[in-house]
């Protein structure tokens, strides 16, 4: 049994009008200590999905149906007394910005020793001789003084590895990372991302990695989900997709990383944007932006078809398989 399946969850936002789909139908699973990567452009409903995994979505948003099953129990059937023992303890969030995560005016060792006595029935000066060890852990220096600091007195390097102290503080079975890398240069991302990987894998916690880099995605993951507009249009490990995406959006992901362009030409890019869930095309909701739609792409969302150990929504692809399958058996 995996660790977290998540089956069919839908997710909307009541407004004016009607309600608005945020995920439609999106199934996934995460086995203990994997390392699974979700990537897509903005709006394409990663955060949307890491929020409902611990039911975080802020009304009007609501989960509408399906099952987030952790260890064989839904966790969306579960009342607020019960998430919370499961919140920050056995799952873990890390959030884009840490000076929105980290509260202003208490200071490192205050906010992680309250953290801990949360969810332990210990003592004070134990639940700060844990926080001194996460921070050790992350490798930030003189450790004993950055408990006594505020947050504004880190650099933001520093104050994401408090972040990431602060998820590892419980020993967590899963850690949610939503794009933890996004406000710092890249040399310290690389660091964070390093230094995330590592201790993933000392510790054998699952990690759940939201990002649009797919550099990122390609060197710490081993499994990635693609989304679009609300759907996970591709799956699989993540070498398989990198090296032969079959998904036509996840082949444009990939042609517009800069690594792929000639030098001095101009970079690919996807034409059109990402639609608003206010009007999301029927069909395959990616057939505006696509090269190979058809007039089948605009009258219903294709099924998955298995493509190696990659999963595929997309009538291009299935008839690729289709025509393969005729020849094979033609020359056989």
């Amino acid at each position: 049994m995996a660790l977290l399946e998540v089956k069919n969850l839908d997710v909307r936002f009541a407004v004016r009008g009607g309600d608005l789909t945020a995920l439609r139908g999106i199934s996934f699973s995460l086995d203990k200590g994997e390392r699974l990567g979700l990537v897509g452009e903005s709006g394409a409903g990663k955060s949307v999905a890491a929020f409902s995994i611990l039911n975080l979505i802020a009304q009007p948003g609501y989960i509408a149906g399906g099952q987030i099953l952790f260890e064989g129990k839904d966790l969306a059937a579960m009342s607020e007394r019960e998430l919370r023992k499961i919140r920050g303890n056995r799952i873990a969030m890390i959030f884009q910005d840490p000076m929105m995560t980290l509260n202003p005016v208490l200071t490192i060792g205050t906010q992680m020793v309250e953290a801990i006595l949360a969810h332990r029935n210990i003592s004070k000066k134990e639940a700060r001789a844990i926080a001194l060890d996460r921070l050790q852990k992350v490798q930030i220096p003189s450790p004993e003084k950055r408990l006594d600091q505020y947050p504004h007195e880190l650099s933001g390097g520093m104050r994401q590895r408090v972040i990431i102290a602060i998820a590892l503080l419980l020993d967590p079975e899963i850690i949610i990372a939503d794009e933890p890398t996004t406000a710092l240069d890249v040399t310290i991302q690389a660091e964070i991302m390093d230094l995330l990987l590592n201790l993933c894998e000392q510790e054998n916690v699952a990690l759940m990695l939201i990002t649009h880099d797919l550099g990122v995605v390609s060197q710490v993951t081993q499994r990635m989900l693609v989304m679009y507009s609300g759907r996970i249009i591709e799956q699989g490990p993540t070498r398989e997709i990198i090296n032969d995406a079959q998904h036509p959006y996840t082949q444009g992901l990939i042609n517009a990383l800069p690594q792929m362009g000639e030098p001095g030409a101009r970079l690919f890019q996807i034409p059109g944007s990402m639609p608003s869930l206010k009007n999301v095309p029927s069909g395959c909701p990616f057939h505006p932006r696509c090269n190979f739609a058809t007039e089948q792409c605009k009258q219903a969302m294709p099924e998955y078809v298995r493509s190696g150990n990659v999963a595929v929504a997309c009538y291009e692809v299935a008839n690729l398989i289709e025509q393969e399958k005729r020849m094979q058996e033609a020359e056989s």
